[in-house]
């Protein structure tokens, strides 16, 4: 689901027709197809297995530690009352941490999971995580993006440890212990953590994969110039008034979520 949410929001890029729905932008379902067709069945979608190991590792390690360690300072009852805003307020302070810390590792992945869309000649092919972490150390890009990660990780915590508690604690209320609290709760959180995290995510992406123009100049020159750039010419103001753009590959962003958050 990674992989087909990636390749799903490289080929949006620059185009001016968006959309999260079935008829238009990139849609996952296509794009699974498509890598399924293309040969290896599914060990297809899981060829950079090695740095999405490194990548989880660091990501979960990252983002556990530093939440809980806000959460911690932030709210030192030892009677722990839940609110909505320390969940917030630790959620950005850990998120941005949490982004900072892991993106050497997120962007090699993402490199690797993209590499295929490029034609032969311009690929990176790194044999390894341990090979394109020297050579994205090398080229001096080991954090770059790494605002945007944050931003997303702190978009993903803030937004759904709080909404996924609250729904909790209400349906259980109206509804007892059974299966429905969890799954509504579930899905709840997880539609507001992929609301505000998915854009951030997009924006990682583009900065992650970018290459330099024809005159030597990065397409993007930080998050908030490529977040302004995507909004100008993709978001089809005139036309659609939407932010598709941002959300192109969102089925396969939610049913991954979906499916760590109700596991975990």
């Amino acid at each position: 689901m990674d992989m087909v949410k990636t390749r799903a929001q490289m080929l949006q890029e620059g185009k001016g027709f968006s959309g999260i729905g079935f008829k238009r932008g990139f849609h996952s379902g296509n794009i699974f197809n498509e890598i399924s067709a293309s040969g290896g069945g599914l060990r297809k979608f899981y060829s950079s297995l090695d740095a999405f190991a490194m990548r989880t590792v660091a990501f979960t390690t990252a983002r556990t530690w530093s939440f809980l360690y806000f959460y911690d300072w932030i709210n030192p009852d030892a009677r722990r009352v839940a609110k909505m805003d320390f969940y917030v307020y630790a959620g950005l302070a850990g998120g941005l941490t949490a982004g900072v810390l892991s993106n050497p590792f997120e962007i090699v992945f993402t490199r690797m999971q993209a590499d295929e869309m490029y034609p032969e000649r311009c690929r990176r092919n790194y044999k390894s995580f341990a090979d394109g972490l020297v050579k994205v150390a090398q080229e001096g890009a080991l954090f770059r993006g790494s605002l945007a990660n944050g931003l997303r990780i702190a978009g993903l915590i803030s937004a759904a440890s709080g909404t996924y508690d609250w729904l909790k604690e209400n349906t259980y209320y109206f509804f007892g212990p059974i299966l429905l609290t969890r799954l509504v709760a579930t899905t709840g959180g997880v539609a507001a953590a992929m609301a505000l995290s998915m854009p951030f995510d997009t924006v990682r992406t583009r900065l992650h994969t970018m290459r330099p123009l024809p005159n030597g100049e990065l397409p993007y020159h930080g998050t908030f110039d490529a977040f302004g750039k995507i909004l100008k010419y993709e978001c089809c103001w005139e036309k659609y008034n939407n932010f598709g753009s941002f959300y192109t590959g969102g089925q396969a962003y939610f049913a991954r979520l979906w499916v760590i958050a109700f596991a975990s």
